[in-house]
């Protein structure tokens, strides 16, 4: 059963002891799923062209996923020290995963920003906005921050006590991009569930994939590109969009 944002963060406020608030559920297990919507803006004849999806974020302790239903693909990290992150890719289609060893290149980068992956947006970015205003307390507690550049406008809704995103807006003259957390659950046998299901996927190892040429699904991931390119539109730490042809 689903139930609304304002009724969840109520119910662990009233469950979590007042020598415990701080922790909240950041460090335990949730189920995050957002709406995403983005406007291209095509100046010379105002023509916009919508796209619309949806983004899970699954939390377990030193592991984060984003699962992707339009694609059928889940990105998880699984973080192995202060240095060291470790990411794997799930084909939720096949029931198949690909994993790379920590501190390998993937997708053109090197996984080394735990909060960008965990909490969608890193560290960096949010101590470098500005603070609008604050309220609520403990797990309820929202802070509005802004950050405004030449190139765009950012407006973000930011829970500090659950490490998660409320709401995040971005606007520049050919783009906007609107998330919105529209379902919170901290059911944590059902997050269990969901990172039992992904570990019984036959998994191969990215170093591997070159030398079986008899797997067709191996075959078929290489030729359209998902063994390269990510599945994610994110920002990283000097709010700068990372890939867009999922959005």
């Amino acid at each position: 059963m689903k139930y609304p944002i304002s009724s969840i963060l109520l119910l662990i406020t009233w469950l979590t002891p007042a020598s415990a608030q701080q922790s909240c559920v950041a460090q335990g297990q949730l189920k995050a799923e957002y709406q995403i919507t983005v406007i291209k803006h095509k100046l010379q004849n105002m023509i916009s062209n919508t796209k619309e999806t949806t983004l899970i974020l699954w939390r377990k302790n030193n592991v984060v996923a984003h699962q992707y239903p339009s694609t059928r693909i889940t990105e998880m990290w699984q973080q192995i020290n202060d240095k060291m992150i470790k990411p794997i890719r799930f084909f939720n289609e096949y029931n198949r995963a690909i994993e790379y060893q920590p501190g390998e290149v993937v997708h053109g980068k090197k996984e080394t920003d735990w909060s960008y992956r965990n909490q969608l947006i890193s560290d960096n970015l949010l101590t470098s906005m500005q603070t609008v205003s604050t309220h609520g307390e403990t797990c309820e507690q929202v802070v509005q921050l802004v950050q405004k550049t030449k190139k765009g406008d950012l407006l973000i809704e930011w829970m500090p006590q659950l490490k998660l995103i409320k709401s995040f807006q971005y606007k520049d003259p050919q783009r906007q991009e609107n998330w919105q957390l529209v379902e919170l659950d901290i059911q944590s046998a059902k997050t269990a569930a969901y990172f039992d299901k992904l570990y019984t996927y036959q998994s191969t190892d990215y170093a591997d994939i070159g030398d079986d040429h008899t797997d067709p699904f191996l075959t078929k991931m290489v030729t359209l590109g998902f063994v390269e390119a990510g599945a994610s539109g994110f920002y990283n730490d000097k709010g700068q969009q990372i890939g867009d042809h999922h959005h």
